[in-house]
């Protein structure tokens, strides 16, 4: 069953969404085929394609899409709440692990759910976003507890994360988490309607993230220009980035952050992954706790399974 409200392939991904600006930089298109790859976090056809549909045009976020079909084929009925989604339970949660819950972001909880689904055997891997607080991030497929540590906390530009789901696929691994932001997980449910995609349907369980929009590769230097020092950790608590390294804690002003905001994140309608099993994202109340938001059935099993 496809999501897609209009018909089309590269040369519609290319005219309405990378050459307007609406690309997202979600990933999932990259590696679909070999014409589209990533030069840093921007997407880009390095040859023209032709084919008059496609699985890259269908799968994008940005393209129309039939929500109310998407909606029963995720969670089986038509949404009630038009503003938070589906939804069974919203929660405020933490790792109980303490390591976790000191290196991931606020309570650690999308570490900590990760690393249980790892060790309880429900998936084979867990398609993450890592490298350092102060640099480009990208795709890592973690596979144990010290691997998802390692990519714990967050990242504020737009990583194609995706793009390391068709290369897991290749190398045969099955039962995989994703963790993404809410472009991320659209792009994945509308995937997962494609008959022939055979990424999408080896992904067992989606974790989305709040996300109310990323920042361009310039941050980068910016914020190396302001910490004066190797960064250890990122966060954007209400009106404020702060950047902390060894030498103490730097405080920037959103207001100097802003110019950075990629523009096609102000169009964005979803800034909970409204088609997550659960969301995470910060309390903005206590830097200790995640909200977390229950959708899907096996959202539901798994929580109540890592509570327990």
């Amino acid at each position: 069953m496809r999501f897609l409200a209009a018909r089309g392939g590269p040369l519609e991904l290319r005219r309405e969404v990378m050459d307007s600006g609406m690309c997202t930089g979600c990933g999932l298109c990259v590696e679909l085929c070999p014409y589209i790859k990533t030069i840093g976090e921007r997407v880009a056809f390095i040859h023209q394609c032709t084919l008059d549909d496609g699985h890259c045009y269908h799968s994008c976020p940005r393209t129309p899409t039939d929500w109310e079909e998407l909606d029963r084929a995720v969670f089986g009925l038509k949404r009630e709440d038009f503003v938070l989604g589906h939804h069974t339970e919203i929660l405020f949660a933490r790792a109980a692990d303490g390591e976790m819950a000191a290196r991931g972001q606020y309570g650690g909880v999308v570490s900590a759910l990760a690393a249980f689904l790892l060790a309880r055997g429900e998936v084979a891997g867990a398609l993450l976003t890592g490298g350092p607080a102060g640099g480009i991030p990208g795709p890592v497929l973690a596979r144990s507890r010290e691997e998802v540590l390692a990519c714990a906390g967050s990242h504020y530009s737009a990583s194609p994360t995706l793009a390391g789901l068709n290369r897991a696929v290749r190398q045969g691994l099955e039962n995989l988490a994703v963790v993404g932001r809410p472009c991320q997980v659209l792009a994945l449910r509308k995937m997962q309607g494609l008959p022939g995609a055979l990424a999408a349907h080896k992904v067992a369980f989606v974790i989305g993230l709040f996300c109310f929009w990323s920042l361009d590769t310039a941050i980068y230097q910016f914020m190396a220009s302001r910490a004066g020092a190797p960064i250890d950790r990122v966060d954007i608590p209400p009106e404020m980035m702060v950047l902390t390294t060894g030498s103490g804690v730097v405080n920037i002003p959103l207001d100097e952050v802003r110019k950075f905001i990629r523009p096609v994140c102000l169009l964005c309608f979803d800034p909970t992954a409204e088609f997550a099993d659960v969301s995470v994202g910060s309390t903005e109340y206590d830097p200790a706790w995640n909200t977390l938001i229950v959708r899907s059935g096996r959202g539901q099993a798994a929580v109540e399974a890592a509570r327990a």
